[in-house]
């Protein structure tokens, strides 16, 4: 039994885990337990809704320069996937991705008074090897037919992706076209916890740059759009063998993300 209670600043979630004879009774058992969030969306919330206070204001700062990231983590099946991307059955559904790409080029088309460029890169991070899922090629039958990126580490601590092709943007179908050609190239395994479970990170990024007219300065922002891979306990998995090493890779690969 859960509850949520909004208050100005916090939400608060409280869960009530009833007594139960059958257990044997426990006299100092909690019952009730309280976790604070910024914001709490119960279940019945829809996508626009997530998207109007969790991505337009990241979406927001990222066309005045600044770099954004936004991310969804959890267990497998608790609905990441469905959050980023959407669900496929109705256009309401749509998820994080899309509606970005849609407001960022509806606020580019509306200022006039700089020139914009929009790139797009698509990266996969699968057992501690990075693949550019915009190859152009679209041979790949495997994951490991596509290009591999590797990730360096220049003397200022930058991150720099070596061989992550950048596709140009112009409009939001172009856009829209280069995530599903990469969502396209995703890779999926079967484990006991999840039958289409997604193993990998997915990180898809949009850059934009501007420049005013008359002006030598361009400022450069990034936005990256992160599905990560589920991070359920190993234990609870029920796997050995390839789907181990995954399991424990998708852990690991977290750090690379973090840089």
């Amino acid at each position: 039994i859960y509850s949520i209670d909004d208050e100005e600043t916090l939400s608060n979630l409280e869960i009530v885990v009833p007594r139960d004879l059958a257990d044997g009774f426990v006299n100092n058992k909690r019952e009730s337990y309280k976790f604070k969030f910024q914001k709490i969306f119960d279940q019945e919330a829809k996508q626009d809704v997530v998207f109007d206070s969790i991505a337009k204001p990241v979406a927001e700062c990222v066309l005045a320069g600044y770099n954004g990231t936004i991310f969804a983590y959890g267990q497998t099946g608790s609905g990441k996937t469905f959050t980023i991307t959407g669900g496929a059955e109705r256009y309401s559904d749509r998820g994080i991705i899309p509606r970005t790409l849609s407001y960022i080029f509806d606020q580019l088309q509306k200022d006039s008074s700089k020139v914009y460029t929009t790139h797009v890169s698509y990266l996969e991070i699968y057992n501690e090897c990075g693949y550019d899922l915009l190859d152009p090629r679209h041979e790949a039958s495997r994951l490991e037919d596509l290009p591999k990126v590797t990730i360096m580490e220049d003397p200022d601590q930058n991150i720099h992706l070596k061989n992550l092709s950048l596709q140009q943007a112009t409009s939001e179908e172009q856009a829209l076209n280069l995530l599903f050609l990469g969502d396209t190239n995703r890779m999926i395994a079967e484990t006991p916890v999840n039958q289409a479970s997604t193993r990998s990170h997915c990180i898809f990024t949009i850059h934009i740059s501007s420049k005013e007219p008359g002006s030598a300065t361009i400022r450069h922002s990034k936005l990256h759009l992160v599905d990560l891979a589920g991070s359920e306990r190993v234990a609870k998995t029920g796997v050995g063998g390839q789907l181990l090493t995954e399991a424990k890779y998708i852990n690991l690969s977290l750090h690379y993300l973090e840089q």
